[in-house]
């Protein structure tokens, strides 16, 4: 099964290339004419952003009262179950497509909504990455470190670029925390996240502590992930960084149910700590524009002007302490270095709390094992 999806895949991504890099060439100059940029959209039902919360910006509804958010439209969308994929498509106005490679040579960019994919989003991202595309690649980016290396490398030989991202990465309240820790000394950090599984609502508060922390200078040393599943809250995180003066500080991530992200800085000159807080907006349009519409404006800006969000160096290492805390929670909760984790190793793929949902079952059986 993989191998003539493999062999497929050659041939179709050789066949379209022409058409892709011609697709690719024309999408800066088709938004300064004010056209939209053509998306193609895949795993847009089962747990998908795309559903209910990015979709609408991109084609809205009008029995809905939407309006669109982005200079983007939906053109043509996979699921890995098809009736799905044709209720998306009834639903925006786009065409479903059979297999989820169809969409080369027609779309100007790749948007990923799901979870449950991540497994295999190095076979489903990789004909667009070797076309030149821009890729939004919902969190998590992967369950192993070789596959996650294979698409960065496959975006950096063909011109492709990545988002990978939590909506907690681009909110205000991460703007401003990321603004004011700036050049500070950090003494210790708290932090809050809302949790079911770890690689789904999990990785936010990790995603979160990277963009703000770890990017200001502060890299990750060791992750120590105690709870008693990685699928069921409470759990704690413990992250020590080292700064830029080469001394050690700790930072906790408390995953727990039904909260938003906050996060809790402390600094010599702060006594208390500063408190940031993540608001999810009340009514419209800000229960879309402060938590959903920043992470595909960020898409939309790489898109048009082919700039990522983040550095691939980045998004590596935010993958690297992703796959440590793993490694960390199955091991009893003992602090892994990220350099620790095996670039061969791969995290759980199947869903003990979401028992006969279809998703694992069916990739599984479309790719084989993950």
């Amino acid at each position: 099964m993989v191998g003539s999806h493999v062999n497929r895949r050659r041939f179709l991504t050789q066949s379209s290339l022409a058409a892709a890099a011609a697709t690719q060439a024309a999408a800066q100059s088709r938004s300064r004419d004010g056209v939209p940029l053509r998306i193609g959209c895949l795993n847009v039902h089962n747990y998908s952003h795309l559903l209910g919360l990015w979709g609408p910006m991109m084609n809205p509804r009008e029995d809905k009262k939407e309006i669109a958010l982005t200079g983007m439209r939906i053109t043509h969308c996979w699921d890995v179950e098809p009736e799905k994929s044709a209720e998306f498509a009834k639903m925006y106005r786009c065409q479903a497509v059979r297999n989820f490679d169809d969409m080369l040579g027609k779309v100007d960019g790749i948007i990923s909504g799901g979870y449950f994919m991540y497994p295999w989003s190095h076979l489903l991202h990789q004909p667009y990455l070797e076309a030149g595309l821009p890729n939004l690649i919902n969190r998590p980016f992967s369950n192993s470190l070789a596959k996650a290396r294979k698409m960065i490398d496959t975006a950096k030989k063909h011109g492709a670029t990545i988002l990978c991202p939590s909506a907690y990465e681009y909110t205000d309240a991460t703007a401003r925390a990321r603004a004011w820790v700036a050049g500070k000394t950090i003494q210790c950090y708290s932090a809050t996240n809302s949790f079911d599984e770890y690689p789904t609502h999990g990785i936010h508060g990790m995603y979160m502590i990277h963009r703000v922390i770890t990017e200001a200078g502060n890299p990750v040393v060791s992750v120590a992930f105690r709870s008693k599943s990685w699928h069921e809250p409470p759990g704690v995180m413990t992250y020590e960084h080292r700064d830029k003066s080469g001394n050690s500080f700790f930072g906790t991530l408390h995953q727990i149910k039904g909260a938003w992200g906050t996060l809790q800085i402390h600094t010599p000159e702060e006594y208390g700590g500063r408190q940031f807080e993540i608001q999810p907006g009340a009514g419209f349009p800000f229960s879309q524009t402060e938590a959903w519409a920043p992470t595909i404006w960020m898409y939309e800006r790489m898109a048009q002007y082919k700039e990522m969000p983040e550095s691939f160096d980045s998004l590596w290492e935010k993958t690297r302490v992703f796959m440590a805390g793993f490694r960390s929670v199955l091991d009893g909760g003992k602090p892994v270095r990220p350099e620790d984790v095996p670039e061969d190793w791969e995290a759980p793929v199947d869903l003990p709390a979401r028992p006969g949902d279809p998703a694992v079952p069916l990739f599984k059986k479309l790719f084989g094992k993950a």
